[in-house]
Formats: C-alpha cells, sequence, structure tokens
C-alpha cells in the first residue's frame, strides 16, 4: 500500500482462509472521494453461505467471483460475475450458475442463467441495497428437477423423481426470507411415486406468503390417477383450513411410504377440509375398488379389498369394507373421531374361515370377530377366537417355540406403540380338534386367554389332549390324557401334565411327563410298567429292548455280545432319526424304524436271525399300514393295518412272518 499526496493504492492485495482465496487491487482518491477496485474470489464454500435463510433446502458447492466497484462514494457503481460450481441442493447435484450483478447506487440489477445437464433456469431481477434488501425476482425455468423443494416439506422418499417447468415471482425483504412473497405459475409438472407417473393438464397456480398459502387450481393424472382441486390455509390467526378435492389414486402410492409395502387398487372420493389445522374437519367420501396391500413384516396380506368410507366433521366412518385374507374373507365397520390429538377410534372386525401362517411352521384356520378401541392414549384389543383347524410342518419344535415365547415374555416392554394397546382375546377351538406333525398326532381342544400387551401378550388357560400319538426313537407312543396349563398372569409359563403309553416286548409302560417345558430342567418324567418293573428296567427296556437283569446276564455271558447290543441301539437310533426325517420329506407321513434285534409282532417272539426294518406309512387320519421285514430273509415279512373306529375303539389285522392272519379289536378305556 502507498500514500502519494491525496491518492491511496493498494496493489497485489491476497488473503487466504482454507481453500478460499480472495485477491485484488485498487486505488482512492481521499480529495475527490473516488475510487477504483479490483477483486477476485475462488474456492468460497456455499454451505457457509446462508443464502436461503431458514429454509429446509440445503445448498453445496463452490462460488467464485470476479467484481469490480468505480465512481465515487456518493454514486458508486459495481459489476460483479459469480460463478457457482457443482451446485447441489439437498445433496442432488444440479451444475453450474453463472450470476451476474450491476449496481447504480443501491439499486442492483440481476441477471442469471444456468450450466444444468438437463435443465434450464434464468435470473432476472432488482434489488435495493436498503434496509432489508427490498426485492422483486422473476424466475424462468424448464425440465428443472423439483425433488429437493419437495423433499423439504414432504419424506424423502416419497417423490421418486420430479421436474417441472414454469415462472415464479419472489418479492419482499432478502434479509428477511419469512416474509418473502412468491407467485408461481407452473406450465409442466412431472413426478413419479412408487413407479406411478403423473403430470398436470392446465397450469398450476400458487401464491405464498407469511400469512397464507393459496392453490387456485391443479389437475394431474396418471396411471389409474386423475386428481383435481384447490384451497388455501392460513398461516396467522386462527389458521382457517379451505380445500376441497375430488378424484382417484392409484393405491400403489403407499409403497412410497414404506418400502416394506407392496400395494395396488383404486382408491375414489372427494372431500373438503376447513375448520383450522389444529381442528380439522372433513367431510366427504373415500371408496376402495380392487385392493390388495401386503406388508413383508405381517404374514398374512389383503385382497379383493372394497368398501366405503364417510367423513362427517370430524369423524371417520367405515360404512362396509370386505377383503379376502388366508383363503377366507374378513369384514370390517367402525368409526373414528380425529378431533385435537386425542383421537378416539372403535374398529369391528369379523373374520370367516381366514388361515394364518403364524408363527413360521404353524397354519391355523379360524373364524373371529375382534373389536379395537380406545384412544391415542390407550386402546383394547378384545374378541372371541375359534380355531378350526391346525397343522404343523415337518420338523416344528412345539417346545422351542414355547420357550422363546416365554423369554420374549420376560423381557422389558419398548416400543411405546404396542405397549398401549391392551390385549382381552378368548381363543378356543373346536371340539376335539385335529393337531398332526411328523412325530405326533394329537386330538384334544383348548380354551385359552390373550392378555398382557401387544408388546408383551401373555397366555392364559389350557389346552388338553384326549387322544393322540406320538413318535420317539422308532417307537410309537399312544397318548392318553394330558394337557399344557397356562396359570402365570405375570409371564406365558407352559406347564405340561401328559400321559404316554408303549409297549415293548411283553411289557406295556407309562410314562407321565409334568413340569415347566419352557425351562432347561423344568420336566420331569415318571416310568412305570405292567407287569411291574423297577424304573431303572423300564429305562433299558425303552433304550436297549432288554431289562437290567436281562443286559447283566448277557454282559456275564459274552462282554462283546452286550458293546454289540449296545453300540446297535445307538446306532438304530441315529438312523431312525435320519431316516424318518428324510421319508417325511418324500412320501408325507412315513416313518421308518430298524430294529437290531430282529423281528416281532403280536403273534410271535423275536426271532434274532437278523435286524428288521419296518415302514409305516399313515394313509388316512384312521388307518395306519406298517411293513416289517428281516434284512437277511425277505422271506420273514409282517404286514399289519389298524383301523380306528372310533378314539376308544380300533380294529388290528396282522400278517406274520409264517403267514398268520390274526384280528385284534382294542378298546382303550380312559382312567379318571
Amino acid at each position: 500500500m502507498t500514500v502519494k499526496g491525496p491518492q491511496l493504492t493498494v496493489t497485489d492485495f491476497a488473503s487466504t482462509r482454507g481453500q478460499a482465496r480472495i485477491a485484488g487491487s485498487g486505488e482512492y482518491n481521499l480529495e475527490a472521494r473516488s475510487f477504483q477496485f479490483n477483486l477476485h474470489g475462488t474456492n468460497f464454500d456455499l454451505a457457509d453461505v446462508d443464502l436461503l435463510g431458514r429454509s429446509k433446502i440445503k445448498i453445496t458447492g463452490k462460488l467464485d467471483f470476479a467484481a469490480q466497484a468505480f465512481g465515487t462514494t456518493i454514486a458508486p457503481e459495481v459489476k460483479a460475475d459469480l460463478h457457482l460450481r457443482n451446485v447441489a441442493l439437498n445433496d442432488q447435484p444440479e451444475g453450474d450458475f453463472l450470476l451476474n450483478a450491476v449496481s447504480r447506487g443501491p439499486d442492483v440489477r440481476l441477471t442469471g442463467h444456468s450450466d444444468f445437464k438437463d435443465a434450464e433456469l434464468q435470473i432476472e431481477g432488482n434489488v435495493r441495497l436498503r434496509d432489508l434488501w427490498p426485492a422483486h425476482i422473476d424466475l424462468h425455468f424448464s425440465h428443472l428437477d423439483a425433488d429437493p423443494f419437495l423433499q423439504s416439506f414432504l419424506r424423502r422418499h416419497v417423490i421418486d423423481h420430479s421436474a417441472v417447468a414454469g415462472n415464479l415471482t419472489i418479492e419482499g425483504p432478502l434479509r428477511d426470507p419469512q416474509h418473502l412473497n412468491i407467485i408461481g405459475n407452473l406450465t409442466e409438472l412431472n413426478a413419479e411415486a412408487a413407479k406411478i407417473r403423473v403430470h398436470n393438464q392446465g397450469p398450476v397456480r400458487f401464491t405464498l406468503s407469511e400469512r397464507a398459502f393459496k392453490l387456485d387450481s391443479f389437475h394431474v393424472v396418471g396411471d389409474n390417477t386423475d386428481l383435481s382441486g384447490s384451497g388455501s390455509v392460513q398461516f396467522s390467526g386462527d389458521r382457517a383450513l379451505d380445500f376441497e378435492a375430488r378424484g382417484n389414486v392409484d393405491l400403489k402410492l403407499l409403497q412410497s411410504y414404506d418400502s416394506d409395502i407392496t400395494s395396488s387398487g383404486t382408491l375414489t372420493g372427494n372431500g373438503r377440509v376447513t375448520g383450522t389445522l389444529n381442528a380439522p374437519l372433513v367431510k366427504g367420501k373415500l371408496e376402495v375398488q380392487n385392493g390388495a396391500i401386503s406388508d413383508i413384516n405381517l404374514p398374512s396380506a389383503l385382497s379383493d379389498i372394497n368398501g366405503t368410507l364417510l367423513f362427517s366433521q370430524s369423524q371417520v366412518t367405515i360404512e362396509s369394507l370386505n377383503a379376502r385374507v388366508g383363503g377366507g374373507t374378513i369384514a370390517f365397520t367402525g368409526r373414528a373421531d380425529i378431533a385435537g390429538k386425542l383421537s378416539s377410534f372403535e374398529l369391528n372386525a369379523r373374520a370367516d374361515s381366514v388361515r394364518l401362517r403364524y408363527p413360521p411352521g404353524v397354519s391355523s384356520t379360524a373364524n373371529a370377530e375382534l373389536n379395537w378401541s380406545g384412544s391415542s392414549s390407550g386402546s383394547v384389543l378384545s374378541g372371541d377366537v375359534t380355531v378350526t383347524k391346525l397343522g404343523f410342518t415337518p420338523g416344528f419344535d412345539f417346545a422351542a417355540y414355547l420357550e422363546r415365547t416365554a423369554q420374549v415374555s420376560s423381557l422389558p416392554q419398548t416400543d411405546p406403540v404396542l405397549n398401549k394397546i391392551r390385549l382381552d382375546i378368548h381363543l378356543t377351538t373346536t371340539p376335539e380338534l385335529q393337531m398332526q406333525t411328523s412325530v405326533v398326532r394329537l386330538q384334544g381342544s383348548a380354551d385359552l386367554r390373550v392378555r398382557g400387551s401387544a408388546a408383551k401378550p401373555i397366555l392364559l388357560g389350557r389346552a388338553d389332549v384326549f387322544e393322540g400319538e406320538a413318535y420317539f426313537n422308532g417307537t410309537k407312543y399312544r397318548l392318553e390324557r394330558g394337557g399344557v396349563s397356562f396359570t402365570n398372569p405375570a409371564v406365558t409359563t407352559p406347564f405340561l401334565d401328559l400321559e404316554a403309553v408303549t409297549r415293548v416286548r411283553d411289557y406295556d409302560v407309562t410314562l407321565a411327563l409334568t413340569g415347566d417345558i419352557s425351562k432347561p430342567n423344568g420336566l420331569k418324567v415318571n416310568y412305570r410298567s405292567d407287569p411291574p418293573l423297577p424304573t431303572a428296567d423300564i429305562i433299558g427296556l425303552l433304550a436297549f429292548g432288554q431289562t437290567t437283569e436281562e443286559s447283566a446276564q448277557l454282559q456275564q455271558a459274552n462282554q462283546s455280545a452286550f458293546s454289540q447290543q449296545a453300540s446297535s441301539a445307538m446306532l438304530a437310533a441315529a438312523l431312525n432319526a435320519t431316516l424318518n426325517n428324510r421319508a417325511q420329506r418324500l412320501f408325507g407321513n412315513s416313518r421308518i424304524k430298524i430294529d437290531p434285534q430282529g423281528l416281532e409282532s403280536e403273534t410271535s417272539t423275536i426271532t434274532q436271525s437278523g435286524p428288521a426294518v419296518t415302514i409305516e406309512q399313515q394313509v388316512k387320519d384312521n388307518l395306519t399300514v406298517s411293513y416289517t421285514t428281516d434284512v437277511s430273509q425277505t422271506s420273514q415279512q409282517v404286514i399289519r393295518a389298524e383301523y380306528n373306529l372310533s378314539k376308544n375303539v380300533s380294529i388290528v389285522a396282522i400278517r406274520d412272518q409264517n403267514g398268520v392272519v390274526s384280528f385284534d379289536v382294542k378298546i382303550r378305556r380312559r382312567k379318571r
């Protein structure tokens, strides 16, 4: 900097801050009060410049500029060229923008144009650099990406892509954006949401100010969509509302709110919203036609949804709403009051022959009448559910499921929404309901209550077993009586009380199982037999097909024979489990048993010529056929068929390895 008389001269001025740099030169005459300066700046970060005040739109990029200032302090003149590089709005890249500003005194003339890839934006306007910088700016644009502006007011993933063309006029103080007035005239509007494309028919005109928003008219059409309307909202005073709309909308739009949802169908209606922002009043009608909706987090989907919803003042009424779900039908009725923040509602549902595949591995068909009522502060889901059919996939572990349920029920409640939904559901089954898995077939009934909350449901009541069959290690057990009871009101605790009977050689063995099956060591087993045997002998009989005394005699006679006997028993257990699993996958309810001790039937004793293989097939619910053969002598075969006339009477036909055919009638009497 040099001073020569009244002349002040600055040369090669430079300053840096981070990546930004500013440089310049100039001179100033103290007597004439005249000046001339040149400034150049590069790499200024737009994120550090509050261009739009408190707007939700985030602007990023770089700013370069070149400015010339000359004249006198009374009549200054400025010429500036601004280059906005790599501009991005809400992280969406747009391109470059060039802006030119020329001032005469306090008035600045603005002109600018974009260098975007597919869009065009032009700016013309005037700004007075006094007070709050009052301005009048016109924007002309075409094919402009509107996503950043829409996403500032809507959820980010509602609009997949949008483009607009038209004009905007901005009037008001630039230094106080909240008081700006915007007048819009959109000649072209294209938007896509959930793969649904819509566009306008006719211009969309609106005005936005600090006090109100007014939409003169809009009409958009698209795939299965035709929507039009107008209205206004006041931002001051009582914040009055007055909007009306009519037309039809594709239900695929629901997918834009949640990616887990899949939906289709048409929503047709008309309505008007009045009142205030705090207490809107809605009047109109909505009709759902051929709708369908599913959520990957829910076990069933709704299809063929048809119905009518009526809006009157602050109440919504379901006049009729029917759908198909799980092969059955469901009908809804109800109403909801939406005045204020504390809305109340009542929803009724009647389901007929609805199949539900939940939890995984379980398929149930039920009829239900449910009622859900309450408010946003709390609600109750109550009603009656009657299970008419129940099935399980092969490999489903009911005990493991009950254990997981108990563990979940014992966890602290965390979901604030589900915590507010109380449960009071009466769950029953039809009399003598059939339940069948790969290893068990039961006949019984249940009478249960589901209490607690939706976040922590609790099961109370009892499920009784009238009769049934179970297979373990290739041995068939007949379930005589028992059930599972749930008595703990604080947490779901299944308590098993079951009695099973099987016949091994000349002994009828009874197992009594009692205890909490959700605990690792909660289940206890008691053994008894007829003729009576000690517990150790019964266990040996079940495990090796011999009593302890017989095993000891065999061990004394031939130690290696005993070891071979034990090894054969363990090998048979492994083979039975593996072969049964594969047979069930191939043939349905088939079972294969390998017995190393040989062939046995009701009409003969065991033959020790070689191991025996038994294949059993349940032909129908009341007919079971088994075929047994000696692997060393295929001529020795046993064929057995059992036909259940009722749950207490059955006929057994046997053709043994000697060709002898016999018939037995079995009558079972349940002990009280």
